[in-house]
């Protein structure tokens, strides 16, 4: 792996991941919003003119909270946010206008504090302005309300008092939240990139290992053949020979050197065939069907030598063309071009 990923951008930030919004916890919580509003409903609506408004707002703003709660990252959905501002407006008009003009409201109002949460869940989940909005026009519509019953404005402003200082928290805790968000999305980012980098140095360990192990097993008894000083035959010789172009097939045309290639190549060299691989791509193609053609077009054309050369090379990626393969027999020369994918594209003698 090259360069570490860059930090995202802090747009990317999902507070929403650090609310676990779909646990158990938080669907929990939702239903005992959904209680004590209908508690409040219910408890209150001997003291409204007309019950059933507040009834219907209660409905909506328990919905209002279902759908806040809908697990989706950062911002929320602004089909959703105007949804859950339509709740708002509407069941604020709905029990505001409901409340009688004078005597203690307690918690006919209950309203209020509802759609208040509902707001500071919109602020957390992004959509600051629009839960201002919301605030501003639950403002203006309460305000009214006093006013038109005899209560008066400032009897109004009075009761969103508290409710504006929540949404001013939830504006600082939203921001609070999205910085720590970043942090933790941040230290995700390097935890991943250092534990791929560890998983590439052990993977690239292991074949280090595994190559001189290989090597151990086809050079040492050779050498060691070779140190007794003992006359070697012809069959020794060719024995060499073949190891020693094997070995620099091993590093010149690592990619190709599959066991079937290997020993393809090996059957070649006894037949007196001068073989060359080269890998000028670094890898073979990713899925195992073009693999195989690849692999398959590789041994056939060394099967089929019997003298002269063999060239077998894996083009560098980018190329519309994957794999060249060149046999020379006295005057004749055999040229097959297979693509990426290790199907055939030309052929020709």
């Amino acid at each position: 792996m090259g360069s570490p990923p860059s930090p995202a951008p802090a747009d990317n930030a999902d507070v929403s991941s650090l609310l676990y919004l779909g646990s158990p916890a938080a669907r929990l919580i939702l239903a005992l919003f959904v209680l004590s509003n209908a508690i409040f409903t219910v408890g209150t609506a001997d003291v409204l003119s007309a019950p059933w408004q507040s009834y219907v707002a209660m409905l909506l703003v328990s919905a209002g909270g279902v759908l806040l709660l809908r697990p989706h990252p950062d911002p929320f959905p602004l089909r959703d946010t105007a949804a859950v501002l339509a709740v708002v407006v509407v069941s604020t008009a709905l029990v505001a206008t409901n409340l009688p003009g004078e005597g203690d409201l307690g918690r006919a109002s209950w309203h209020l504090g509802s759609n208040t949460w509902l707001l500071f869940f919109l602020t957390l989940r992004r959509r600051g302005l629009y839960a201002w909005a919301g605030m501003a026009a639950m403002a203006a519509i309460t305000i009214a309300a006093a006013a038109s019953s005899g209560r008066g404005a400032v009897s109004g402003a009075l009761m969103l008092n508290a409710h504006m200082g929540i949404l001013v928290v939830a504006t600082l805790f939203a921001r609070t939240l999205r910085r720590t968000a970043r942090r933790i999305a941040s230290l995700e980012r390097r935890s991943i990139a250092a534990a791929a980098q560890q998983a590439r140095v052990e993977t690239a360990e292991e074949i280090r290992r595994t190559r001189a192990a290989e090597l151990a097993a086809a050079v040492v008894p050779l050498l060691e053949r070779i140190a007794n000083g003992a006359p070697a035959s012809d069959e020794e010789r060719q024995t060499y020979a073949v190891t020693e172009a094997a070995l620099r097939d091993g590093v010149r045309g690592r990619s190709l050197m599959l066991p079937s290639v290997v020993e393809a190549a090996a059957r070649a060299r006894r037949r007196g065939v001068t073989v060359t691989i080269l890998d000028d791509r670094g890898a073979l193609p990713p899925d195992g069907d073009s693999v195989a053609r690849v692999v398959a077009a590789t041994v056939d054309a060394l099967d089929a030598a019997s003298d002269g050369t063999v060239t077998i090379r894996l083009v560098p990626a980018g190329r519309s063309v994957g794999l060249t393969v060149v046999a020379t027999a006295g005057d004749q020369v055999r040229r097959t071009t297979l693509g990426p994918d290790g199907h055939e594209l030309e052929r020709s003698s």
